[in-house]
């Protein structure tokens, strides 16, 4: 009975010392705002992604999620396994505050991956995970967001703002250098086809005050895949990174604390796309070749404790241009005010029409898994970014110029 008891007590205690060595966090961002855009497209216009259709212009006010950080909530947990090694997890999804519906990729789209981790070797993830290509240019001027950060979709350098199937490799921190790598599986046997992914970034501050960084990313076109005896029907096969075009994007770029309250920052960046299917549809005879770039300078500027200044500038080759001033006024270390001026030129050059078009700037980034109202089961969904908006910020738009003029609230917990 001695035994027995000595046995309990001694699991109880292997139990508790367990117990204390692993930790899970809950964390989350809510960033909401209001907005008056101007010169965008009327909800009664042509389609966004025409260019020869006669536009309506028109201006109004309009509730915006995500427009500076992501609204977001996830849980991240690790448990010590001694001898320096950690075993992680990461769970993350959307908060769409302006519905209250959940991201159309699905609950868990912006992570859903676990990692083991060593302080020596660094740290091995599997499942899905953000772009390091994404995670490097968000980073590259002093107060960027997703609005001044929508220029890697102007000019289509990047892949995807996740990788999915992917395995990552963070390198540890190595004379102030960090690495982070990373391969998406495409998940088919044999079929023809390839729709994987690569990204990587290299991460420098070696250099007191300033950080050097850069970033590349690829993603290869699916295979066209028969889809009838007829071989009259060619379709993408479902690949778990499927694309339509080769991608191919890097960016380069330099921040450096001027004073402790001054900093600055510059940028360049360069997309290609190409058609790297092999099948002659309709769907995407279209296609051509598209190699755009994009060049810009911010300036972040601690003005006092609790009040942050923002400027930042970006010209693509193709003449968009994008101006974004911010403020940022410090209520708590979780909460915040912030207000946002931006104004867009339209892209001038050759390549205006079709999927592959240089696209103008949006005047507001948002979080959005639908850009339009939709009725099922005489159920009304009201669309979760403004109808004047593109799907994805910074793409679809017509070549216009637009200004948008926002104040929100960022929480985080």
């Amino acid at each position: 009975m001695k035994k027995s008891l000595f046995a309990l007590a001694a699991l109880g205690a292997f139990a508790s010392a367990a117990q204390a060595q692993s930790t899970v966090t809950l964390y989350g961002t809510f960033d909401t705002s209001l907005y008056y855009l101007a010169d965008t497209r009327a909800a009664n216009s042509a389609s966004q992604a025409s260019v020869t259709a006669t536009q309506v212009l028109g201006t109004g006010a309009h509730y915006i999620d995500s427009a500076f950080a992501t609204s977001n909530w996830g849980m991240r947990g690790s448990e010590d396994l001694g001898g320096g090694m950690k075993a992680n997890f990461n769970l993350e999804s959307d908060s769409l505050t302006n519905s209250g519906q959940i991201h159309s990729g699905g609950l868990w789209r912006r992570a859903a991956n676990v990692s083991l981790a060593d302080a020596k070797l660094g740290e091995v993830f599997l499942g899905r995970r953000g772009n390091a290509y994404i995670i490097a240019t968000g980073q590259m001027l002093p107060v960027q967001g997703n609005t001044a950060h929508q220029w890697r979709n102007v000019i289509r350098s990047s892949v995807g703002d996740q990788i999915a199937n992917s395995v990552s490799y963070a390198t540890p921190t190595v004379m102030a250098t960090n690495v982070l790598v990373q391969y998406g599986l495409n998940n088919t046997i044999d079929n023809g086809d390839d729709g994987t992914m690569f990204a990587a970034h290299l991460v420098n501050k070696s250099i007191n005050g300033l950080q050097i960084t850069a970033a590349y990313n690829n993603a290869k076109a699916s295979t066209g895949v028969a889809t009838s005896t007829s071989l009259s029907t060619v379709s993408q096969a479902s690949a778990a990174n499927a694309a339509i075009t080769n991608t191919e994007g890097y960016a380069i770029g330099l921040k450096y604390k001027v004073t402790p309250a001054i900093e600055v920052g510059t940028f360049y960046a360069h997309g290609r796309q190409n058609n790297g299917t092999n099948n002659g549809t309709t769907t995407v005879a279209n296609l051509v070749s598209q190699s755009s770039g994009a060049g810009g300078f911010g300036l972040g500027y601690q003005a006092a404790p609790n009040l942050l200044l923002g400027a930042n500038f970006v010209k693509t080759t193709f003449q968009a241009q994008m101006t974004n001033l911010q403020a940022h006024y410090m209520l708590s270390k979780r909460t915040r005010i912030y207000s946002q001026i931006t104004m867009t030129q339209a892209p001038k050059g050759n390549i205006q029409s079709g999927n592959l078009a240089a696209h103008s700037f949006s005047p507001v980034a948002c979080n959005s898994s639908s850009n339009t109202t939709t009725t099922t089961a005489g159920v009304t969904t009201a669309a979760t970014c403004a109808g004047a908006l593109p799907t994805t910020a910074g793409t679809g738009n017509v070549p216009q110029d637009a200004k948008g003029y926002g104040i929100g609230v960022i929480h985080t917990f």
